[in-house]
């Protein structure tokens, strides 16, 4: 049975579905209101006119919130700033901030974003896009074959350590190399850790690991989708109706899409019981300690 293997829905359609399985009205769009939690860093004296932020402090990096009186919210560093022409004393750099607006030089504060929260006005839309996202997760981090890549190759930052980047839901060595049969890596503080050298530092130019990544809604494909969907309506329900007779009906709803999706991972996987080694098609043996990898 073929199976398209690219996703169609939006989120918004998705969080639609999972309404009307619990009964409720849909909606037309998922706006949210967006607020950053913001960690000060340091401040400087600057003015800003139009979207130019003139002052003498440099290498404010880019994504950078500039706040003060006047500073409308939100802003922040849109482009990397250059050494005005011709050459004063001190330097002054102009930067492009992403709001146009007048503030006079006064002390302004730089500051990073630490975290967002995004927060929606209807409880029941917050409940099941929240959900669905958290559903989306959890079933991505199992590891699929659209989302999972063997011999992923890697290079060491300069200190020669490894950060994991956010959509990365799980990171190893790749075990079939001999340098990474005695090693023992793990995710620690957002990089990758070797617990054999009790270090974060790796000698290696390449290394080559086993990922499994994250994906945005319409990457993931249309009958994971369905899945996800199918599992996050019955959490939905449990949480905001409470109704046991429409949780079991969507319990099995959820199987159903279950089976679908397993269905479609085995037809894309290309798995056997045999266990066929990796780039060889010939037969191996049954041995009871090998399992099955999905």
């Amino acid at each position: 049975m073929p199976f398209p293997t690219t996703g169609s829905n939006t989120e918004l359609q998705a969080v639609n579905q999972i309404l009307a399985s619990v009964g409720q009205a849909p909606v037309t769009s998922l706006t949210t209101d967006e607020t950053f939690i913001l960690n000060e860093v340091s401040r400087f004296t600057g003015s800003i006119s139009g979207t130019t932020l003139t002052t003498t402090a440099a290498n404010i990096p880019v994504g950078t919130y500039i706040g003060g009186p006047g500073v409308i919210i939100n802003t922040s560093i849109a482009v990397a700033g250059v050494e005005v022409s011709p050459a004063t004393s001190p330097v002054t750099y102009n930067y492009t901030v992403n709001i146009s607006q007048t503030v006079s030089s006064q002390i302004l504060t730089q500051s990073i974003a630490t975290s967002r929260v995004e927060s929606q006005t209807n409880p029941d839309v917050a409940i099941a896009l929240n959900t669905l996202r958290e559903v989306s997760r959890e079933v991505q981090s199992e590891g699929w074959s659209f989302n999972k890549e063997s011999d992923y190759p890697i290079t060491p930052d300069l200190s020669n350590e490894v950060v994991i980047a956010n959509n990365i839901l799980q990171m190893d060595l790749n075990k079939s190399y001999t340098q990474n049969m005695d090693r023992d890596s793990i995710n620690r503080e957002g990089k990758l850790y070797d617990k054999t050298a009790h270090s974060f530092v790796w000698i290696d130019a390449t290394l080559y690991v086993d990922v499994i990544w994250y994906f945005d809604w319409p990457s993931i494909p249309t009958v994971i989708q369905a899945f996800i969907v199918a599992k996050a309506a019955a959490i939905v329900s449990s949480r905001i109706i409470g109704d046991p007779n429409q949780y079991q009906i969507l319990l099995q709803k959820e199987a159903v899409a279950k089976s679908t999706a397993l269905e479609y991972e085995c037809n894309q996987g290309d798995y056997t019981f045999f266990g066929s080694p990796k780039g060889g098609n010939f037969y191996q043996s049954y041995q009871p300690f090998h399992t099955l990898q999905r």
